[in-house]
């Protein structure tokens, strides 16, 4: 053959292996909890942060694609709570806003659990797409949705795509008993073997794997400490573990690709198994991102044969100002809702016309006794913030341990920081009958709580200011809690305010910035009227710094307020984090002088770990901090 015929023949060849390729164009979002409307993109740039378009930004472009070619549009979980827009009318918006979108499948996430799961069933049967959990089992649960379902299989281009669906099987430690009542999670192992033989024999040619089950951060770091488990520890099996994304993929044989949410670290290309060969997606959350990338397949085996980037060898693009474009009408639906829940955060009115049992507050004995640990009750009010760090420490242990302690120190309310495992939490309220809790709803992680007596304290409302601006909180926006005490002849109403600040130096800036835009908010409270507040919990600065080393001056340069506690800082028996070499006094509470004026209080780091044998003992089970206490006569 002359080298004319040689490139005939190759030209040849190669038209017909590329007419035998075909390409699904596939787009996905994750975490974007409830932030489709505009945003400062601070996280890229604090002093200039670009402008990022969100939600009318890829709807104006998921519609011109659509013009040319079939889509398929998934979201991995987490899709409403997380800013105001998205939980002040739970969850409504944010399904009319997907139904326009035209998506095709939703998996779960946890955050989808935060009202319950009655609320999160009328929020499948409102959807014109399905809820795709395979591992979900309902026994008698509020999930009974004929729209949840464990799969679909969707034909696009001559290719029948089967979509599988596996939440995270770690649900329960994330999510609240009482939410999740009826439901049984498989692990995510079992789901695999078992669901993604019955959807290829179903008649499916792809296999997608829609997953809540999240992509960690240093997700090759965390593979490579999976795989060196699975090949030496004996004792473990991964068929009775949950597992991430990227563990999940190992286990993967027979799907092609898997696409997760549950985590809002994005990556801009898949992670690959080479032993089950499945790449797997994840953007950033919280609506900064979407991803939009061409599964590729043989038309004649109708097999997978990889992937390609949409648009600059990215999976993931940023919907930012400078690149996106927007559809104006869209645009102007977002931005309406968006104002109409941050008007109800910001400017809604306290119903404080609760009727209470005037009761002073029952106090009942730990069926635990492993510790010998004082009340430190009086006919006052007492009120404690307390970091957990990372709760549950020693899980089982330290559950029985902290339950032991509130009940034995016999405090009115609690506020604690870092609860890490809210489903963890429900174990802990469940041995302490006589009180009653909220916890956060729109924290990004490490929540927090307050714990009250029940009979002593009507809750009344529950509002996280800054939840729609939340990076100078480091994704923890505070947590107020308003009641109304009454006990015989005294009532008051009170609010108190949880705040879990930035952590470290690298943090002193955006803890400034949280600390002047909290005096705003309560100042504007004050100056309406109200003015009973206790702001409390971990400031991650010391009262002690020298000036411009620490967040605080908003409110010590404001005569309306003060820190009860810098009577006791220079107490070094009293330090709140008194781990060598950083001990200091991070734990604070601020109170208005309207509230504490001319009555008496008292206020005091609690030794917890000198009744538990010592601090190291302590760190062991319930934290690296310690727990302060204000006690006071109600006016």
């Amino acid at each position: 053959m002359n080298h004319f015929k040689k490139i005939i023949v190759f030209m040849c060849i190669n038209v017909f292996l590329i007419a035998q390729t075909g390409f699904i164009d596939i787009i996905t979002t994750n975490d974007i909890h409830g932030m489709v409307g505009e945003q400062s993109a601070t996280f890229m740039n604090p002093q200039y942060p670009p402008n990022i378009l969100g939600g009318s930004a890829m709807h104006n472009y998921i519609k011109k694609i659509e013009e040319d070619t079939d889509l398929l549009i998934l979201d991995a979980g987490n899709f409403f709570q997380g800013h105001p827009l998205g939980i002040a009318d739970s969850g409504k918006f944010m399904i009319d806003w997907y139904n326009s979108i035209g998506y095709d499948a939703i998996v779960p996430g946890r955050y989808d659990f935060i009202l319950g799961s009655k609320n999160l069933n009328h929020l499948i049967e409102s959807s014109n797409f399905p809820f795709l959990a395979a591992n979900l089992n309902c026994n008698n649960c509020e999930l009974n949705s004929k729209n949840l379902l464990p799969f679909i299989i969707k034909e696009i281009k001559g290719i029948r795509v089967g979509i599988i669906g596996i939440v995270s099987s770690s649900l329960k430690d994330w999510v609240l008993a009482e939410n999740l009542k009826g439901i049984e999670i498989d692990f995510e192992v079992d789901a695999l073997k078992k669901w993604i033989p019955i959807v290829k024999e179903t008649g499916a040619d792809l296999i997608v794997i829609l997953t809540s089950s999240g992509v960690p951060w240093d997700r090759e770091i965390i593979y490579d400490k999976f795989i060196d488990r699975l090949k030496n520890d004996i004792n473990w099996s991964p068929n009775d573990t949950s597992l991430n994304a990227v563990e999940m993929a190992y286990f993967a044989e027979g799907a092609d690709i898997i696409i997760s949410g549950g985590v809002s670290k994005g990556y801009p290309l898949p992670f690959y198994d080479p032993n089950s060969h499945v790449y797997t997606f994840q953007n950033y959350g919280n609506g900064t991102e979407f991803g939009h990338f061409r599964m590729k397949f043989d038309q004649l085996t109708k097999s997978f044969i990889g992937y390609e980037s949409a648009v600059k060898g990215r999976i993931s693009q940023t919907t930012l100002e400078d690149d996106f474009t927007f559809d104006k009408e869209i645009k102007d639906i977002i931005d309406s809702n968006v104002n109409d829940a941050l008007s109800s955060v910001y400017t809604g009115n306290i119903n404080w016309n609760k009727k209470n049992n005037n009761q002073c507050g029952k106090s009942f004995k730990s069926k635990i006794n492993d510790w010998d640990v004082p009340s430190f009750n009086t006919n006052d009010i007492e009120i404690i913030t307390w970091n957990c760090e990372f709760f549950p420490a020693a899980w089982d242990q330290t559950i029985n341990t902290l339950s032991e302690l509130i009940l034995d120190i016999d405090a009115d309310i609690y506020a604690f920081q870092e609860i890490r495992y809210v489903g963890w939490f429900s174990r802990l309220m469940e041995l302490l009958p006589n009180y009653d809790f909220i916890i956060s709803q729109q924290s990004s992680f490490m929540d927090q709580a307050i714990v009250y007596r029940k009979d002593m304290f009507d809750f009344v409302r529950q509002v996280e200011p800054f939840a729609d601006n939340d990076y100078n909180f480091a994704g923890r926006p505070p947590l107020r809690g308003d009641f109304i005490y009454q006990c015989g002849d005294q009532k008051m109403e009170l609010s108190v305010i949880n705040l879990h600040s930035k952590c470290c130096d690298s943090g002193l800036q955006r803890r400034k910035n949280a600390a002047q835009m909290l005096h705003q908010y309560v100042s504007k409270e004050i100056d309406d009227g109200f003015s009973n507040f206790i702001i409390l919990g971990d400031w991650n600065d010391d009262l002690r710094d020298l000036p411009g080393e620490h967040s605080f001056d908003s409110f010590l340069n404001d005569e309306r307020f003060y820190f009860v506690n810098l009577e006791i800082i220079n107490d070094p028996k009293q330090v709140t984090y008194p781990k060598e070499p950083y001990v200091s006094f991070l734990d604070h509470i601020l109170t208005t002088n309207e509230l504490l004026d001319n009555s008496k209080y008292y206020v005091q780091t609690l030794p917890i770990p000198d009744y538990l044998g010592g601090y190291e003992v302590y760190e062991e089970l319930v934290s690296d901090h310690l727990p302060v206490m204000l006690r006071f006569s109600p006016k």
